[in-house]
């Protein structure tokens, strides 16, 4: 059933409506993500000693790490492999496509959370895609910011908590049941260490722990790659010729059509680097400093997710051989065991780990900024309430998981989409002498 009405929503319907508003995002403005996105990080390097200024506000510099380990997680190594297994190697390329087209949703989204910010004394709304819809558009549009509150508020429960902690357990032991109770104790527990401390905690761990963690998966997985250059080469050739190619499999076994290639890579894709749904305010957004760096910044962490994390476990995985039998995180961990043996299968499954419990830990505080918003009080009960989906995770089907993650998702873009890209529209030009200015 979940299965059915996922398949239904993403093929072909929110697929194509995502290329094409993110197509004319690009257009309205001019395309100028790219060239901001150098300078920002030149000035988020050079005020990297800044520190956060309280009241719920982040440094740009903790907050671009936050948000990237927010945004790194299973997605990157369990949904890669979910794409190319589902979809075959074409899939890697439509995971790039939403990456690239992602990069101007999330500019345009926190830049509107930055700039009203200063103009905004409730507190709710502050750092939250809900203020740009309130501050922004009628009090028609409430509606919309109050479902988008619940469905980031489910997100977080689905997405970054039921199918992080199941896709570790699955990665540990292959398989989903009551092997898992101590995985899912030892989760549990370890996210409640984190989340109930708060806020200064989630940043903390988040954004001083991930950002190594990635650079050593990626020094793994680029050594894989570079042992065999051929084969590496090859494996890229696939992704670029099967992304309009059929796949057909060999034995008289159905393929995969280009539909489908384009429906995973485009749904994983988003499940990886998250662009569109509305959560890249929470962190890159809680700041007063300037909304084009803080619009740049948000803008490059689709380039570090997608382009380089999941394009490496996208290669790995081919090299591997096991697409075709093999899926989530199981495939991508297997596939690094066999070339880096016992010692490669321990690393991923830390690297895994790592970064599914920072997405988790990061949601919990996302999911409890909607929950605020939405007239929720008992803040301690809603994060052991946190605790205990984590806790559930482990013993839950995993496919089930992935259509119900792909359903809240798929309501989020169109919720999230309309009135942003009714923002744009009308403010295109605005946004536009903003963004092209040298003041980052």
């Amino acid at each position: 059933m979940l299965e059915s009405i996922s398949s239904w929503m993403w093929s072909p319907f929110l697929v194509f409506i995502y290329l094409e508003i993110g197509i004319l995002f690009i257009i309205l403005t001019r395309n100028v993500v790219w060239s901001g996105i150098r300078r920002a990080l030149v000035g988020l390097w050079a005020g990297r000693k800044s520190e956060a200024t309280g009241d719920g506000h982040v440094s740009q510099f903790n907050g671009f790490f936050a948000a990237l380990a927010a945004t790194v997680g299973v997605g990157n190594l369990a949904g890669v492999a979910t794409a190319i297994h589902l979809g075959g190697p074409g899939a890697l390329f439509w995971m790039w496509v939403s990456a690239i087209l992602g990069m101007s949703f999330r500019m345009c989204s926190v830049y509107w959370a930055v700039r009203l910010a200063k103009d905004n004394d409730d507190p709710k709304l502050f750092a939250t895609p809900m203020l740009y819809i309130i501050k922004m558009l009628s009090k028609s549009w409430k509606p919309l910011a109050i479902a988008l509150a619940f469905l980031l508020m489910a997100n977080g429960m689905v997405m970054a908590n039921l199918i992080q902690s199941n896709s570790v357990a699955q990665a540990m032991t292959g398989e989903t049941g009551s092997a898992n109770l101590i995985i899912a104790l030892l989760i549990a527990a370890a996210v409640g260490a984190v989340i109930i401390g708060g806020m200064k905690g989630i940043l903390t761990f988040s954004s001083k722990i991930a950002p190594w963690m990635i650079v050593a998966y990626l020094l793994a997985g680029w050594g894989i790659l570079a042992s065999d250059p051929v084969s590496t080469l090859k494996a890229l050739g696939s992704v670029f010729y099967y992304a309009f190619t059929p796949y057909a499999v060999a034995g008289g076994v159905a393929g995969y059509a280009i539909l489908e290639t384009m429906q995973y890579g485009i749904s994983r894709g988003v499940f990886s680097h998250g662009s569109g749904v509305g959560f890249a305010t929470f962190w890159q957004g809680a700041n007063d400093g300037s909304p084009a760096q803080s619009a740049f910044l948000a803008a490059a962490v689709p380039l570090v997710d997608t382009i380089l994390v999941c394009t490496t476990t996208g290669l790995v995985v081919l090299l591997g051989d096991m697409w075709l039998e093999e899926t989530g995180a199981f495939l991508t961990v297997s596939s690094f065991e066999h070339f880096l043996g016992e010692g490669g299968l321990l690393f991923i499954s830390a690297c895994l780990v790592v970064f599914a419990f920072t997405t988790m830990i990061s949601w919990a505080h996302f999911g409890e900024r909607c929950f605020e918003y939405l007239g929720g009080t008992n803040i301690i009960g809603f994060r052991w309430f946190f605790v205990f989906v984590a806790f559930c995770g482990p013993f839950l089907p995993l496919a089930s998981l992935w259509s119900l993650g792909d359903i809240i998702i798929g309501s989020m873009l169109i919720v999230h989409l309309i009135p942003l890209t009714y923002i744009v529209v009308r403010h295109a030009k605005r946004m536009r002498a903003d963004l092209s200015s040298e003041n980052i």
